[in-house]
């Protein structure tokens, strides 16, 4: 194993040593990547925003693909460790003699919303500046991790019930692949949203509403997904 490990270091030590000079304008990306998605992208893409483009048909794939493997990691941690459960679940919190102190509580009970606040406004914002769903579930789950922390499994679970969870944890992986038949209904390739023949205007609102729909349903999966997976861990069954 060690002499494995030797070799493995060494083929990506050889591959960094290859790799362009860190912040070089003549950098292939810098000369190939980018001009092309900044002068082409409104022609290939029917996106007047080159963020939009870039995440939904340049890299579409590549941004379903994320959002499958986090749904994949969810289902190996509940095939593994199973859902918490109301009557037998617990935390460590829970079980604590000592409880949070009133300065701790009121405080998380006063940040939680305004952190759920700038989430929503990181998810909406997403397609037009930088932000998007994943920062804004990852964020949302960041604050329910808190509130647990603070108060428990038993209170946690009752503000961001396991039914409401189960319900939306397949938000994007489902989404995605809807959003993406849309192309292909429309004669083009999948997640492909330019349709031939429609105005240049109408292509532009096409492209701002898929993305906006795109950016709330990964929040909103990452968000539970997340969750589930840190309730899964953390719960302690009763004995």
């Amino acid at each position: 194993i060690l002499f494995a490990l030797i070799v493995f270091g060494a083929v990506l030590l050889s591959a960094v040593a290859e790799m362009p000079p860190f912040g070089n304008p003549k950098n292939p990306p810098n000369i190939h990547i980018v001009p092309r998605y900044l002068q082409e992208g409104l022609e290939e893409t029917g996106s007047e925003n080159v963020v939009s483009a870039v995440i939904l048909i340049y890299r579409g794939y590549d941004t379903m693909g994320e959002v499958t493997v986090i749904f994949t990691a969810l289902m190996a941690i509940l095939a593994v460790l199973g859902r918490e459960n109301v009557k037998t679940s617990i935390t460590k919190v829970d079980l604590s003699p000592i409880k949070p102190s009133i300065i701790v509580s009121t405080v998380v009970r006063f940040l939680v919303p305004f952190i759920i606040l700038f989430a929503v406004y990181t998810t909406l914002h997403g397609d037009i500046s930088p932000g998007g769903g994943f920062q804004g579930g990852a964020v949302i789950a960041g604050s329910m991790i808190v509130f647990t922390v603070t108060f428990g499994l038993l209170t946690a679970i009752t503000k961001f019930s396991l039914k409401f969870r189960v319900f939306l944890e397949s938000a994007a992986v489902l989404t995605f692949g809807l959003v993406g038949l849309i192309g292909v209904l429309a004669g083009q390739n999948f997640l492909t949203f330019k349709i031939s023949g429609l105005a240049t205007p109408y292509q532009g609102w096409l492209m701002s509403g898929m993305g906006l729909f795109l950016e709330i349903s990964i929040g909103i999966a990452v968000a539970t997904v997340f969750s589930s997976m840190f309730y899964s861990m953390e719960k302690v069954e009763r004995s």
